[in-house]
């Protein structure tokens, strides 16, 4: 009973905590915005880490119980390195990675539920394959069409190539995560097909719908619209929220042996 309650705890104080940081980082970073922020992120972490107590299902037993947790870690580092107050591009850099490779540890961990129970599926399927590449598609016309009007800033190369390496791996933890609930929904292979939807699909619809949001925000000159900011940080807490929630949901056993 402990742990659920410090669990509703942890995902209450979200409400509390988001709208400080909010406050405290606009219309500038500084260090109280920082250390809310951290909060924040900390508290999402330590959901995931009560999901796993609370659900049974742990790092050592469960595959994609370790790397959700990995994916929720590698937030907190880009939550960390991206509100640093610095105006040096490489914490930046570190920041975009860090994120990078949560949606890294994400996408194994669809995948590793994907196999759990379909053992002979490809890892990523044609239709899979498609979304992405549309997805991406849309997101470079969206770009070139602003940058033709000039409401995009002008981006060096060493900034083209990782923001495009970044949309296509969050078009495919997206493309996995439905990919997942899809299945489990069709087969019936998993009795909370609901809440899958509702932590994993959603979870990773609403982390696009961020990441879309702060791309707007960084590169499409839209630094001072705070309705945009709030949009942002709203969905990215509630995507890691989500996410490290959907560890109830989804057990994958390790296969000793094989």
């Amino acid at each position: 009973m402990l742990w659920k309650i410090l669990f509703v705890i942890a995902v209450a104080a979200e409400f509390v905590f988001v709208p400080l940081f909010l406050k405290y980082s606009w219309p500038d970073k500084c260090w109280k915005s920082f250390g809310y922020k951290m909060v924040c992120s900390a508290l999402f972490f330590s959901a995931g880490l009560l999901a796993m107590k609370i659900s049974g299902h742990s790092a050592a037993s469960s595959p994609y119980t370790k790397l959700v947790l990995w994916g929720l870690f590698f937030g907190w580092l880009g939550d960390m390195f991206l509100h640093l107050i610095t105006d040096k591009i490489v914490f930046f850099g570190l920041g975009l990675f860090a994120f990078l490779g949560g949606h890294i540890f994400y996408i194994f961990a669809f995948q590793r539920a994907i196999k759990t129970t379909y053992p002979d599926k490809p890892f990523f399927a044609w239709y899979e394959i498609v979304a992405v590449l549309v997805l991406v598609g849309v997101i470079l016309i969206y770009s070139a069409i602003k940058k033709k009007q000039g409401k995009l800033a002008d981006g060096k190369l060493y900034m083209v190539i990782p923001v495009v390496l970044y949309a296509i791996t969050i078009s495919a933890m997206l493309a996995k995560a439905f990919r997942y609930c899809i299945g489990e929904w069709l087969y019936g292979m998993n009795e909370n097909t609901v809440w899958l939807f509702i932590t994993i699909a959603l979870g990773a619809v609403l982390f696009v719908l961020s990441d879309g949001s702060l791309g707007i925000i960084l590169f499409a000159g839209q630094k001072k619209n705070r309705p945009l900011k709030i949009f942002n940080i709203a969905t990215y807490f509630a995507a890691q929220i989500l996410l490290a929630s959907s560890i109830f949901f989804v057990y994958t056993p390790v296969l000793y042996g094989t």
